[in-house]
């Protein structure tokens, strides 16, 4: 690599003349204009075959200092990595938020998420903490896949981050009466159960029960369509509301007591609220970052981020899109940038 002032120097030209020649030769893709050196002195030349070379015998010398480790130091390095174990935790509600940044995409089991997966990362964590962050929109769930029983797939997203790595939607039969739920929500906007209810006995379904909406609703979180403001109603739908300290120590409300409040009530003949398997607000999930280019490089930052080191296995066992070769296209281009290894 050369700077123009030293190309001026060697051939006894003016700086603008040799400028207008690299020029014209980097349009030609003779050379390549850039910051080369190590030591940062500016904007330099070089050959383009010579800078592929340097590069393949740059990356050959990287590669020459990586050694193969036994599975049991990978073993070992990943739970420190990844904040498990005594002296690794983190600790608030800061602490949480880089929780769910390295777990961004990651699939887990919405019985194992507050049992297990963000107690052992957060030495202090609290369901309130979570709360806070999906009630502030700091942070965004949802669903990926049913299992048995009232479990289900869940993963979580810091609120930019999730349109580059949500996954597209489960498949669904949706029926007209999904279809409705979710035109109630097209406005972008969140709203309560009743609301919901109200709107779609209001336009297409006169006669949907709460029972129905509520098992709407779950079909289309589960789907990866909808996410709720609080993850109480996940708590709620696994029984779990009690330990999760949702409804621990709520005393009961009591009946209204105005004029007209137990009036109403009669006349609805239905909670005002609803289950609270549905409580909290319900909205549409983002929509997905269109460019695929955007979403892959966001995507491999996050494996890198989650893992550490990213092996064909950790991609196959997350259900990656594309599988281990989509990833590789990116970590390899990460490599020649120096961003990776």
């Amino acid at each position: 690599p050369f700077t123009s002032v030293t190309a001026a120097a060697r051939f006894g030209l003016g700086v603008a003349v040799t400028e207008g020649a690299l020029q014209r030769l980097a349009a030609a893709g003779r050379v390549v204009q850039g910051e080369f050196h190590p030591a940062g002195i500016g904007q330099e030349w070089c050959d383009a075959t010579v800078l592929r070379r340097l590069r393949r015998r740059s990356l050959a010398a990287l590669r020459h200092e990586l050694e193969p480790v036994p599975p049991a130091a990978l073993g070992q390095f990943l739970p420190q990595w990844q904040h498990i174990g005594k002296g690794h935790a983190l600790r608030g509600i800061d602490g949480l938020v880089r929780a769910v940044e390295q777990l961004q995409g990651a699939s887990v089991p919405a019985s194992a998420l507050e049992k297990l997966v963000l107690p052992s990362r957060v030495a202090d964590y609290t369901p309130s903490m979570l709360d806070e962050l999906t009630a502030s929109g700091e942070v965004v769930w949802a669903g990926a896949g049913s299992l048995p029983g009232k479990d289900g797939w869940v993963s979580l997203y810091l609120a930019d981050a999730a349109p580059l790595l949500l996954p597209p939607a489960h498949p669904l039969e949706t029926t007209a009466f999904h279809q409705s739920v979710l035109d109630s929500l097209s406005g972008g906007y969140g709203l309560f159960f009743r609301q919901i209810a109200d709107q779609v006995r209001a336009t297409t379904h006169p006669d949907a029960t709460d029972p129905q909406l509520a098992d709407a609703l779950w079909d289309l979180a589960w789907s990866g369509r909808l996410t709720n403001d609080t993850l109480a109603p996940l708590r709620s739908l696994l029984g779990s509301g009690r330990t999760a300290g949702a409804t621990a120590h709520r005393a009961k409300r009591a009946v209204p007591r105005g004029r007209y409040g137990s009036l109403t009530a009669a006349a609805r003949g239905t909670s005002r609220t609803g289950p609270p398997t549905v409580a909290g607000r319900w909205s549409l999930l983002p929509a997905r970052e269109p460019d695929t280019t955007v979403r892959a490089h966001a995507l491999a930052r996050a494996l890198l981020d989650r893992h550490g080191v990213v092996t064909r296995g950790a991609v196959a066992a997350e259900g990656v899109e594309g599988g281990f070769s989509a990833v590789y296209r990116i970590l390899a281009a990460f490599e020649e940038t120096g961003q990776a290894r």
